[in-house]
């Protein structure tokens, strides 16, 4: 049985490694991914990624292309560039990250299916494990959520002098890019310029660094610059309103020393220490040994179990948010 299952895992993979390698070799396929953040030439209704145009058919800008991306591209977004994972690993898209996740599987399987000796369990702890690089991701994206809400008044400072030498916000976000502002700020900012430099419309750019950062201030400073940018507001006004506003609010964060991405660090360590510390348990005795790892009985439990924890581990790290605020 053993060996049936590690074939058939071998000729899965296999058969996604070619498709992997046949997409990356296509010269649009990485590039629609790359460049979905990045550029969009003047002239046209549509995204680079293709069928998500973000212009409506008389050309005014439309509110609703966020909904029609598709899955590939959302997760492209929720584990490749809120991560900035490419800063680190340049080369790194959706179809590396989906190869990875299945090399885990196939390669932590037969160890654990050699210690619990039974098929359905064996699958469900072995995709547990393989979903280790979404995790990660997914804590560098909140890390980065983190240091962007400690930075942002610090940020809006920085566009609001450079707003008192043009009262242009492009202008000052550009600008701010000469500034320490740090990472992963300075690589979100300087993608929304370039694209907006490429012909982009700049609230549709805005939209798309408010959907890189899952932080609800983060998200009330791009929705009252894109209704500053509309309406033609009083740009320095509202940064200085925003400065004032953004100040109290780290102080109140400091007082109460909130962190969420501390909170969900110790989470996800708890939840991974559940995995060895149930083995040893089990091991320890050696009833409860033979029941769970000798007995159908206690296989099906075991099984029973580790579906239970695997979709706790699902809701908990919270891998369940494709759509971004």
């Amino acid at each position: 049985m053993l060996v049936v299952i590690s074939a058939l895992l071998a000729a899965a993979d296999i058969v996604f490694a070619v498709i992997a390698a046949r997409s990356l070799s296509r010269a649009d396929a990485p590039g629609k991914l790359r460049n979905w953040f990045r550029q969009r030439l003047s002239g046209k209704n549509a995204y680079i990624t293709g069928g998500s145009g973000s212009r409506s058919g008389n050309g005014m800008y439309d509110p609703a292309w966020k909904d029609r991306l598709g899955l590939l591209e959302r997760l492209e977004l929720l584990y490749i560039e809120k991560s900035n994972i490419r800063r680190y690993i340049p080369f790194m898209n959706i179809y590396i990250l989906m190869l990875t996740v299945l090399l885990i599987f196939v390669s932590s399987y037969r160890y654990v299916f050699r210690i619990l000796g039974f098929v359905p369990s064996a699958v469900v702890i072995s995709g547990i494990l393989s979903a280790t690089p979404l995790f990660l991701l997914e804590l560098m994206a909140r890390y980065n959520a983190e240091t962007i809400r400690k930075k942002l008044s610090e940020y809006i400072s920085v566009l609001n002098r450079w707003c008192s030498v043009k009262e242009n916000i492009m202008y000052a976000f550009e600008k701010s890019l000469d500034s320490n502002i740090g990472e992963p700020l300075h690589t979100f900012v300087r993608d929304m310029v370039i694209q907006v430099n490429s012909g982009m419309d700049p609230c549709e750019a805005l939209e798309m660094l408010q959907m890189k950062v899952d932080d609800v201030q983060f998200s009330d400073f791009i929705v009252n610059i894109k209704l500053s940018i509309r309406h033609r507001g009083d740009i320095k006004k509202l940064l200085t309103n925003l400065e004032n506003q953004f100040y109290k609010i780290d102080e109140e964060y400091n007082r109460r020393r909130i962190s969420t991405y501390r909170d969900r660090m110790v989470i996800c360590a708890v939840m991974f220490a559940v995995l060895p510390l149930s083995y040893f348990f089990i091991t320890m005795s050696p009833k409860v040994e033979i029941f769970y790892l000798g007995t159908l009985n206690g296989k099906i439990l075991l099984t029973v179990f580790s579906i239970m924890y695997a979709v706790g581990f699902y809701l908990t790290a919270g891998i369940t948010r494709f759509r971004s605020r």
